[in-house]
């Protein structure tokens, strides 16, 4: 009960912080700190940093205290009455990080200014003022005179939001129906736009048909006058091949009935056949005729007996240099494999790099000389014209080796390659690999 009763009379009843800022915004001793709109504390004193910042020394109260780590402080306009009619809204941190000690400092990254009116215009040149100040004079000409017709609009603009409610709201109570209405559409428009180019085409061929009849209008005349006396010709044939013909092909039929039923089956197993063929032939057509030069058949037909002649004597030597050509296949169709890991691994002579891009390592050997040590450090004495290259530094002799020899052999011994086949290669080696001949 002591304990409780002395920290009950020795708490302190505010919190003071300083907060720093670019400037200090016209705030004035005494104006309100507010959290969330509520007055939570006042300003104490204004001062100048060292580095030229605003010092704002500020009191909350102990109902709104102490303030937490990630608090963030503004400048704000309480209304346009007065010039320093500012106060500092504040943005407490969250509840789970620590506290901020007492006097302790909010620095300028989490604070923020205001920006006044007229600091907006002196940012702007002088051709950009007179601009926007032809803007709004230009505003209040068009305006000028208009209030009743904007009052007016301005008496309208509710019932136009009720009405423009009341349609989305049915747009929204026929959703169903809607989405319905968007699928079938989104399956027409699908569906034609599937047969885009069949339907373009059909313009295409309309309006050439159109352009064929307007010209030929003399002709359409002509056929038009025509017509009456072709109607009536035409209705005699009609009427002699009624009363005459069809009698007559009737009672043929009647006569083959009996050897074309068994023909029916075959007929109706045939006709999917027709289907069948009817692109065939027609590819086949353009095939030994299409129109135009030298694209089809015929016209190779009539190119080939030329072609012929120019071949009589150049395939004779073809055939003769196929012939000779046929050892050195042979010879080097068993080292496809060594030639093409060669290319393969070709990049990695170039995988280092430097400042400059990629480069080899090369090693030059020249055994030029030949190297003596001896107390004064070695000495280097050439080499005869004849000699150099016969050192140990370079070997020679592997000319000999069967494919895959240039790899350490593996262990199931199928390299070097060896062959009495077709691949064989009698010229190479088998005892010339990695590490000499045993």
């Amino acid at each position: 009960m002591i304990g409780v009763v002395i920290y009950l009379t020795t708490r302190g009843t505010s919190y003071q912080y300083r907060f720093d800022f670019i400037d200090a915004g016209q705030l004035v001793t005494g104006d309100l700190v507010r959290i969330g709109g509520t007055p939570a504390g006042t300003i104490q004193e204004i001062r100048l940093t060292p580095n030229g910042q605003a010092q704002v020394v500020v009191s909350i109260n102990s109902d709104f205290g102490p303030l937490r780590e990630g608090t963030t402080a503004r400048i704000r306009e309480q209304s346009l009455v007065g010039v320093a009619s500012r106060y500092i809204d504040l943005s407490p941190g969250p509840s789970f990080e620590p506290a901020m000690p007492s006097n302790g400092v909010l620095p300028a990254s989490k604070t923020s200014g205001i920006v006044d009116i007229d600091e907006l215009f002196d940012a702007l040149n002088a051709n950009t003022r007179a601009g926007l100040r032809r803007l709004i004079t230009g505003f209040a000409e068009w305006y000028a005179g208009k209030s009743a017709q904007a009052n007016l609009s301005a008496l309208y603009f509710p019932p136009a939001l009720q009405s423009y409610a009341a349609l989305f709201s049915q747009i929204d109570a026929s959703t169903p129906t809607l989405n319905e209405f968007i699928d079938q559409t989104s399956s027409a428009l699908g569906a034609i736009d599937a047969r885009s180019a069949q339907l373009t085409d059909l313009v295409s061929q309309s309006r050439i048909t159109a352009d064929a009849l307007s010209s030929e209008d003399q002709a359409l005349t002509q056929a038009l006058t025509n017509l009456p006396g072709a109607l009536t010709e035409g209705s005699a044939t009609f009427e002699r091949l009624r009363n005459s013909t069809l009698p007559a092909l009737e009672q043929l039929i009647n006569a083959t009935r009996p050897v074309t039923g068994p023909l029916r089956p075959f007929l109706s197993q045939l006709q999917p056949v027709l289907n069948e063929a009817v692109p065939t032939v027609s590819l086949l057509r353009q095939i030994l005729d299409k129109p135009g030069p030298n694209n089809d058949l015929l016209d190779a037909l009539h190119d080939l007996p030329p072609l012929a002649n120019a071949v009589s004597s150049d395939f004779p030597r073809a055939i003769k240099a196929l012939q000779q050509s046929t050892p050195i296949f042979e010879f080097v169709r068993p080292y496809i494999p060594d030639l093409v890991a060669w290319v393969a691994g070709w990049d990695g002579v170039f995988a280092p790099y430097d400042a400059n891009g990629h480069y080899a390592r090369t090693v030059p050997v020249f055994d030029a000389f030949s190297f003596q040590d001896n107390a004064q450090g070695g000495t280097l004495t050439a080499k005869p014209p004849n000699l150099r290259g016969s050192g140990g530094a370079l070997k020679t002799g592997f000319l000999y080796r069967c494919p895959g020899a240039g790899i350490i052999p593996p262990p199931d011994g199928s390299a070097p390659f060896v062959d009495s086949g077709p691949l064989s290669n009698p010229h190479c080696r088998a005892s010339e690999k990695i590490g000499g001949t045993p």
